[in-house]
């Protein structure tokens, strides 16, 4: 260790004074913001790759949910139901009215019941027979339901009473009415036999075995045996539906006899798609009386534009009927006994048209068709007939264009109106006219219910104008019928459950219109009467 010693500031330090004589101003001068960011000069960004692999492997899990016991519900209890219905009615002309329902109660196993009918009326007009009619019904009918099959039975008995009141009293007289009185008698009797399977890989069938015996005051008698069978069931998605028939008619009158078999095959298959559906088959005819096999198509299709407010429909098809003494006479009760009955074919009809239902209220339909018709039945009058108050029937190839239209309007339970048009256009081959064939049909419906007492019904039926067969020194021509309208009205009074007082009224125009030549019908005619529920 050592020691030193220094000297330093050996010369003395001035003093200096400042005197301040005023205040200082001091400022800082703004800086200079730099706005660059920092940022990588490397313009190449990295990318990363990487690849997953999944192993399925499944856990196998099971679970079973707790049974939970039924909830008991307690249900409104059953409207209480009644079993028979009867109605007596009277009104002009002496016009008689009665009808009888019986059916059965409630019953998970058996349906039956009876049916009862009568309504007779009496009308003479000027220069024309007696014209008096009566319409007298006993149908007898029962069900038994058995599971997945239903058998039905019925029996019925109908008479029929007319007059051929169409003959010029001015000329001709009758010293006794059952001179025109002609009756048909009708016993006829049917089983059907239906399945009614849920699964649709199921056959289901509906078997019908029909039988009627059909007779006049003239012994013209007619029997008749058909055996009518439907199947249907599903191929994956389309349905299959097979319609086949074996009809027998047997004639006998005092021309002679004659029968025939008509028998009928039509398969055809049915699919439902998104937007469009279809239906597709044929139909075969064999008949016996001349012999011959006729082949129709079954087709129709149909493309639903906007669901159901607006449907197109296309279709093509065709068909066979015989023409028997119980048709003919049920459309023209006043023919003759002794007819000429034979097939009429429709060769082709073709249609097509709209549907659909603008809203939840309201449905129309709009459809076109042109057929070509072999064998039409037309009736002209018999003028080897005593008093000219007959009818035969002739036939005749036809081509009939049809425009049909028709609306639907329905208001809750209230209000419901129907309206519907049909025009033709007849072109006969060999006749001067179609007879008995109107331009023109229309018909409108409605239905008015006020606080579910009153039920107001009322139907406007108008007829166009059609042809009857004329002859004058031995030139047919066509005597032109003029159209018609028919005005009905009613009132139902539905005073409890079990009572109702009604009032009908016919022919408000008090026309008295012919159907047929020379058979005018009633003028304004109206019936009133009681009806019971118990």
């Amino acid at each position: 260790m050592s020691g030193m010693v220094a000297f330093a500031q050996q010369k003395n330090i001035d003093t200096i004074v400042f005197k301040i004589s005023q205040q200082a101003n001091n400022t800082i001068s703004n800086g200079n913001k730099i706005n660059s960011n920092p940022a990588i000069a490397d313009t190449v960004k990295p990318s990363r790759k990487v690849d997953y692999n999944l192993t399925y492997n499944q856990y196998q899990t099971a679970y079973t949910p707790q049974s939970l016991q039924a909830i008991q519900l307690k249900g409104e209890p059953l409207d209480k139901l009644n079993h028979s219905m009867l109605s007596v009615g009277a009104g002009n002309y002496n016009t008689l009215y009665t009808e009888y329902y019986f059916n059965s109660l409630r019953s998970r196993d058996w349906d039956y019941g009876i049916h009862l009918n009568h309504l007779s009326s009496e009308y003479t007009t000027d220069n024309s027979g007696y014209s008096g009619f009566s319409y007298n019904d006993v149908n007898l009918y029962g069900e038994k339901f058995m599971g997945n099959h239903t058998l039905y039975a019925e029996a019925n008995y109908d008479e029929h009473v007319v007059h051929d009141y169409g003959y010029n009293t001015t000329e001709d007289q009758i010293f006794d009415n059952n001179t025109t009185r002609e009756r048909y008698d009708l016993f006829s009797g049917m089983l059907q036999y239906t399945s009614h399977y849920k699964d649709s890989s199921m056959v289901n069938n509906d078997i019908k075995l029909g039988y009627y015996n059909y007779s006049d005051v003239h012994n013209a008698e007619e029997n008749y045996v058909n055996i009518d069978a439907h199947l249907f069931t599903y191929i994956q998605h389309q349905r299959l539906d097979v319609n086949a028939f074996m009809h027998y008619y047997g004639d006998d009158n005092n021309l002679g006899s004659k029968s025939t078999i008509n028998m009928a095959l039509n398969p055809y298959f049915s699919t439902v798609e998104k937007h469009w559906d279809a239906h597709i088959g044929l139909k075969v005819y064999d008949e016996t009386l001349d012999s011959r096999v006729d082949v129709f198509p079954d087709l129709l299709a149909r493309y639903h534009v906007a669901n159901n407010a607006l449907i197109i429909f296309a279709g093509l098809d065709g068909n066979e009927e015989y023409n028997s003494f119980k048709s003919l006479s049920t459309m023209n009760p006043y023919v003759q006994d002794t007819l000429n009955q034979q097939y009429t074919r429709t060769m082709y009809h073709i249609y097509g048209g709209l549907t659909g239902s603008i809203t939840n209220n309201l449905s129309y339909t709009v459809s076109g068709s042109e057929s070509e018709i072999k064998n039409m039945p037309l009736f002209v009058t018999d003028s080897l007939e005593f008093l000219d108050n007959r009818f035969a029937v002739v036939y005749d190839n036809v081509k009939v264009l049809n425009l049909h239209g028709e609306a639907d309007y329905q208001y809750k339970k209230d209000l419901r109106i129907t309206l519907g048009a049909d025009w033709f256009q007849y072109t006969p081959t060999n006749q001067v006219a179609v007879w008995y064939h109107p331009n023109m049909k229309i018909n409108l419906k409605g239905e008015y219910t006020i606080h579910s007492k009153y039920i107001i019904m009322a139907e406007v039926f108008v007829l166009g104008q059609q042809y009857a067969p004329q002859t004058t020194d031995g030139v047919l021509s066509a005597k032109e019928l003029a159209g018609y309208p028919d005005l009905n009205l009613g009132v139902d009074y539905k005073y409890n459950k079990f009572f109702t007082a009604f009032l009908h009224l016919n022919n408000l125009a008090n026309t008295a219109y012919q159907q047929w030549e020379n058979y005018p019908t009633q003028r304004f005619n109206f019936l009133a009467g009681l009806r019971l529920t118990f």
